[in-house]
């Protein structure tokens, strides 16, 4: 039954159903592959980034997990917000105590079965159908304080599933259609053919007819081959019976032919008598000239074509009609039938008649598409951009100057190399995967990598933009990479960093300090900022008993003290010396503020161990509040908060003095 079947099909059939259910299932097993593959990659990711955030949060938690300070760390994990995903956070100190937790209003609170904390435990995470278990210690100085217990959501990655869903179905609806293009070239290359070779032979045979076949295309492969040999058979028929008619007919066959390569060649063939009046013109010249072919003869050339420089045309004209000169491919300027046209005007003698043949073609459009390139490769070559084109392997067609310039290369030395040869120390240059995958979807990419200049031998940043350019007929594509040197820009941003920064300490100076406070006090707002000045105790005796260099590291290992003792948003600098000031924005109560000094000076009390040495110093802060409708100076400000710290060091030091105490808040 199936061989009956099988039989019974055509020839396009028995080729093209094998060919789609074999691109199909193709399509199905590397697509099915490719997105388990991605979602896979997908979930990792997100497990990792969850395991940063919360790690980071976690270090942020240490001190608050150390001085049993609930609020603050509630504070702290209320950061976790910033990712929408995050459903709930609880940081439990032991198995059943719940020390802090966060919670997403926008999400429902979900807890894992038993069996999926047991994993989460062993593994650190788990995912369920909808959600996704954490569990990440808090540690510090190799002592586990407390675990953070993260539920996410995984709606996000069910979008991203059905995302691909879409796309494949689109990828899979292109490859139809891409199928039934080549079954339709397959159709137009076999059997195409095979049918005209079978309906031409039948022709033969019953009606006598003696027709060739022309063949689709140029190809010498063997269906071409066996037309060949049916023309061949056709010919050699038709040589036989024309040799029979040869005497009567020759001569009007030479006409018939004369006449139809006069009038069916493309360009505008005109001939013209020593009097340059034209005799005979084909149908194209209807085309060029405002002039019906009947109405052209008899009339004369040069005003036929109506040239702008009338003079010099007619003067060369008169030169070629007495032998004396040709045109060989001139342009000429005209006035034709659609505005000013250019012709290229090519002539031959005909000595037996003792008449010119002129070939004319209109070649507007074609000079302007050549200056429009010759235009567009002055400014390709010209460009202060370093720009880099890329066929669909990778190797180097086409750079210019100012990409030869940055790369310290020789054009001779670039192109048709593969461009990781060319480019084999830049950094972030080579196609990485969030390049390729940005050029799939939306066929370009722009970010800052830096690239290696092998004749200065330094790196130089670049701003790129990487664009893919696909043929639409060919499916062909290549890359074009525009590189934009930002040295400038990147040395201005590091004299500002360093023009804001304290060198010892890396933390914002004086100046950044002035111009955040500035910014801050010129705006509206509705919350009070709190102002801690924070003085050092002891620390001039440290540095007379161990010297500069010790005092230096101290003010390091008090900075980061300083930072880990704040929030998040708050700021800490180093005025000179031994003081420091910060930020604290916003204040929602009087009593989260006096934890975060007296934390500052817990921390900062803490001994320090440098090359053997214990070393105690403490610190004296002074605290001013910065109200909504407050419009002291900045000056004012900063002395009032040192008033409030020297009335600390008064009263015995160690401790934290309010300059305007406020109890009530209004937000």
């Amino acid at each position: 039954m199936s061989k009956n079947w099988m039989n019974s099909l055509s020839l396009s059939q028995r080729l093209y159903l094998p060919l789609v259910f074999f691109v199909v299932v193709l399509f199905l097993v590397f697509q099915t592959l490719g997105s388990y593959k991605y979602i896979e990659s997908e979930k990792q990711n997100l497990v990792n980034r969850i395991n940063i955030l919360a790690t980071g949060i976690g270090t942020n938690l240490t001190a608050a997990i150390q001085f049993d300070d609930p609020l603050t760390a509630n504070e702290i994990l209320s950061a976790f917000c910033a990712d929408p995903m995050i459903t709930s956070v609880s940081v439990m100190r032991d198995a059943k105590m719940v020390f802090a937790k966060y919670q997403n209003q926008k999400q429902p609170s979900v807890m894992p079965t038993e069996s999926e904390k047991e994993i989460a435990e062993r593994k650190g995470y788990i995912f369920s159908h909808n959600h996704l278990f954490m569990v990440v210690p808090v540690v510090f100085e190799e002592e586990e304080l407390a675990r953070l217990k993260v539920v996410v959501s995984l709606a996000a990655l069910e979008e991203i599933k059905t995302s691909q869903l879409e796309v494949s179905m689109y990828l899979l609806a292109a490859l139809v259609l891409l199928s039934f293009f080549v079954i339709h070239r397959l159709r137009h290359w076999m059997i195409s053919p095979i049918r005209q070779l079978n309906d031409a032979m039948i022709n033969v045979i019953h009606f006598n007819q003696t027709d060739t076949i022309k063949q689709a295309s140029d190809a010498k492969d063997e269906i071409n081959a066996l037309i060949d040999c049916f023309n061949t058979m056709i010919v050699k028929l038709n040589q036989r019976e024309s040799k029979i008619k040869h005497t009567i007919s020759q001569l009007e066959n030479e006409k018939a032919f004369a006449d139809d390569v006069i009038s069916t060649v493309q360009h505008a063939l005109v001939v013209v008598d020593r009097n340059g009046r034209i005799i005979l013109a084909n149908e194209s010249c209807a085309s060029l000239f405002p002039y019906s072919v009947p109405a052209m003869k008899s009339r004369n050339f040069c005003k036929v074509i109506n040239p702008i420089e009338f003079e010099a045309f007619e003067q060369k004209l008169q030169l070629v009609l007495e032998g004396r000169a040709q045109f060989n491919h001139e342009l000429i300027k005209a006035e034709g039938v659609k505005g000013t046209s250019i012709y290229q005007v090519v002539s031959q003698p005909l000595p037996h008649k003792q008449q010119i043949l002129f070939a004319l073609e209109d070649v507007t459009e074609k000079s302007q598409a050549e200056r429009q390139q010759q235009l567009a490769a002055k400014i390709f070559e010209n460009s202060n951009e370093a720009i880099l084109l890329l066929d669909n392997c990778g190797h180097i067609e086409m750079v210019n100057r100012a990409f030869c310039r940055l790369i310290g290369l020789k054009r001779a030395n670039v192109i048709g190399k593969y461009y990781r040869s060319v480019l084999t120390e830049t950094d972030s240059l080579p196609m990485k995967k969030e390049i390729l995958m940005a050029l799939s979807l939306h066929q370009q990419w722009q970010g800052e990598c830096a690239i290696y200049n092998q004749q200065r031998k330094v790196s130089i940043p670049l701003q790129l933009k990487v664009s893919q350019i696909i043929d639409s007929e060919t499916r062909d594509s290549q890359i074009v990479v525009l590189a934009s040197d930002i040295s400038s820009v990147k040395e201005a941003q590091r004299l500002a960093h360093i023009a804001q920064h304290d060198t010892l300490t890396h933390l914002p100076n004086r100046e950044f300090l002035h111009r955040y406070l500035i910014e801050k006090l010129s705006m509206p707002r509705l919350e009070t900022m709190a102002v801690l000045f924070i003085d050092l105790d002891g620390f001039k005796f440290v540095n007379d008993s161990y010297g500069h260099e010790i005092g230096d590291q101290v003010l390091q290992i008090v900075a980061k003290k300083l930072m880990m003792s704040v929030r998040q948003n708050d700021i800490v600098t180093r005025l000179a010396g031994d003081e420091f000031v910060a930020v604290l924005n916003p204040v929602k109560t009087r009593e989260s503020i006096l934890n975060i000094g007296n934390r500052i000076i817990n921390n900062i009390s803490q001994p320090i161990n440098i090359k053997g040495h214990m070393i105690h110093v403490g610190a004296s802060i002074g605290c001013y509040y910065i109200e909504s409708n407050d419009v002291t100076g900045i000056d004012s400000v900063l002395h009032c908060a040192d008033m409030a710290m020297y009335q600390s060091k008064m009263q015995g030091k160690g401790r934290i003095t309010e300059f305007n105490r406020i109890d009530n808040f209004e937000f």
